[in-house]
């Protein structure tokens, strides 16, 4: 098998700030928040998102397509399709098993974007994007100083606008090389995305402003938990918010996994109008449950060109000598529909970065490599030989950004 297993131990020690070296960014004032003082948009989620399963619970119910049922396009179309991308028969089945695309999603999206701050290395948006008549997707949209947009054919930056998923505008390969990449940033169990991005962001050391860093623009989605620092402030969700909402979707044909990963790729369709991006250059990057949304959200959006998974890579039913499992982790609503080697297949045959800590507490270092064995195999199966990558380092639950980084980078210089 031609995976690469970088047998490569990091510093145990904690990344301070961005983990830079003296005199770059992380030596410089950075733009920082309290983390409490965005607890209303954690709050308004939550009431965002009881709002649309109400919505579904009083709709006609559809139920699940059969797996062998076929997708709704003539014979010719689904020929093209899967001769463009070879995986999207697979693709669709595994949409079918957690009912993606979910109901109820608009076919055009408003997107807002309010600056609330900015540095000597970035500006920061708060983003909203309306997905559905009761649901938005919120996250924190961040630009490397100074942005060096694209020209739109208008000539303008409009800071909102109305786009549909098929008016997607690109610039031209003559100015592409002042377009910017995108990651997405994904946080984790508990995390949202402010406690990833400011004060340190915690384990997540540099999984927001690295990318910035590296002169990319970031966009950090906020997913829906019982959040840590809030939850010791009185806030209304209820520590088993997951496992309520999961059981009611799928009571009516879909699931919170697929309802949160078409708020994010919803969003790409948005963001991806943005002039100042390169739709060519799109990555997602996440930590633990944000480590597992990232495997969902790229083997079933073939735009994401690239994917970098940390410490999220186990069987969700690996037994507990094995796998320690909080019991927020193992009800209804965590993502176990599909193994992460058998959501690396999907991926395939675009570039996979695997990041683990041997010292892990919670996804063990054992069962993760008998993992990664399994998705090195698919990977050989399917045309993506040396397209996958393992990194290990010596720590525990936390993300390291240098491999990653340069993974990306790597990855988009091979197209």
């Amino acid at each position: 098998m031609h995976v690469h297993f970088i047998r490569r131990i990091l510093a145990g020690s904690v990344i301070l700030s961005w983990g830079l070296a003296p005199g770059s960014a992380g030596s410089k004032a950075l733009y920082e928040e309290d983390l409490l003082a965005s607890m209303e948009h954690r709050v308004l989620q939550w009431q965002q998102t009881e709002a649309y399963v109400r919505a579904q619970e009083s709709a006609p119910l559809h139920p699940r397509p059969s797996p062998g049922s076929t997708l709704s396009q003539q014979p010719a179309e689904a020929e093209t399709a899967t001769a463009v991308d070879p995986q999207s028969d697979n693709r669709a089945r595994f949409g079918r098993r957690i009912g993606y695309p979910p109901p109820g999603f608009l076919s055009q999206y408003e997107l807002r974007l309010e600056t609330v701050g900015s540095d000597t290395v970035a500006t920061y948006h708060r983003c909203r994007i309306q997905v559905t008549p009761e649901l938005e997707t919120y996250g924190l949209y961040i630009v490397p100083q100074p942005a060096r947009p694209a020209r739109h054919p208008s000539g303008a930056i409009p800071p909102c606008g109305t786009f549909t998923r098929h008016r997607r505008w690109a610039p031209p390969e003559s100015e592409r090389a002042s377009s910017l990449p995108l990651v997405i940033a994904q946080h984790g169990g508990g995390g949202y995305p402010e406690l990833a991005t400011f004060r340190g962001g915690g384990n997540y050391h540099d999984l927001v402003r690295g990318a910035v860093e590296q002169g990319w623009a970031v966009f950090a989605p906020q997913l829906l938990f019982y959040p840590f620092g809030d939850r010791d402030h009185g806030t209304p969700i209820p520590p088993d918010v997951r496992a309520r909402f999961d059981t009611r979707l799928r009571q009516h044909g879909t699931s919170l996994a697929a309802v949160e990963v078409r708020m994010i790729t919803a969003a790409l369709d948005a963001l991806l109008q943005r002039p100042e991006l390169d739709p060519e250059r799109v990555a997602m990057v996440g930590l633990s449950y944000g480590g597992f949304y990232t495997l969902y959200t790229a083997a079933l959006d073939p735009r994401i060109g690239a994917a970098a998974s940390s410490c999220a890579f186990v069987d969700w039913g690996t037994p507990a000598a094995d796998f320690a499992a909080p019991q927020e982790w193992t009800a209804a609503g965590v993502l176990n529909d599909a193994t992460p080697a058998a959501l690396a297949g999907l991926i395939c045959p675009r570039p996979l970065l695997i990041q683990a800590g041997v010292h892990d507490p919670l996804f063990k270092i054992d069962p993760t490599r008998e993992m990664v064995a399994a998705a090195a195999g698919a990977y050989e199966r399917l045309g993506g030989s040396g397209r996958l990558e393992f990194v290990e380092f010596k720590g525990g639950h936390e993300f390291h950004g240098k491999p990653v980084w340069d993974f990306f980078r790597r990855s988009w210089a091979a197209r």
